[in-house]
């Protein structure tokens, strides 16, 4: 908005759209200061998903957490998973939390200068989220307990099912 010679700035608050996305979808959440907590249904169990808004980076964050946590005795191994599985990723990526071994999907967009998310825009990021989970989180079982090295869980994380049993 141009007021004379100076340019106003109007500081959209991108949890607002996703806040409308969220609800359009009919996803149980929780909104406090600063983030948005959601569950997002799944085939291999709810999704927890959370949007973090940091306005002096103008930047959206979202993680997933797959509720898995790393044992020690595979630590190397989740990790070298986790890097064979990111290049398969077109958004986002796969990280282990140092402090518990949790793994979580994150990925971040930046909205400089007032720019805003479309709830549309909200829900991809949404289904990002979700589809790396739903297709990852069963190489990251294989690998941790059901004693399979990297690659044959590489492996079973590219096989795709069709039709219903």
């Amino acid at each position: 908005m141009e007021l004379g010679t100076e340019t106003l700035l109007v500081h959209a608050d991108p949890l607002e759209s996703i806040e409308q996305a969220v609800i359009a979808e009919q996803y149980a959440y929780e909104r406090d200061d600063g983030e948005i907590h959601l569950a997002v249904p799944g085939d291999w169990r709810d999704h927890q998903i959370w949007f973090a808004w940091r306005p002096e980076l103008d930047a959206l964050h979202i993680c997933a957490s797959l509720e898995l946590k790393v044992p020690e005795n595979r630590y190397k191994d989740a990790c070298q998973l986790v890097a064979r599985l990111n290049e398969r990723l077109w958004l986002g990526h796969f990280d282990i939390w140092a402090d518990d071994g949790s793994i979580v999907f994150r990925h971040a967009i930046t909205c400089p200068g007032g720019e805003n998310v479309s709830p549309a825009q909200a829900i991809s990021l949404i289904l990002a989220a979700k589809e790396a989970g739903e297709r990852m989180y069963p190489a990251f079982q294989y690998m941790m307990w059901g004693g399979k090295n990297v690659e044959e869980a590489v492996a079973a994380s590219m096989f795709d099912t069709v039709g219903e049993a």
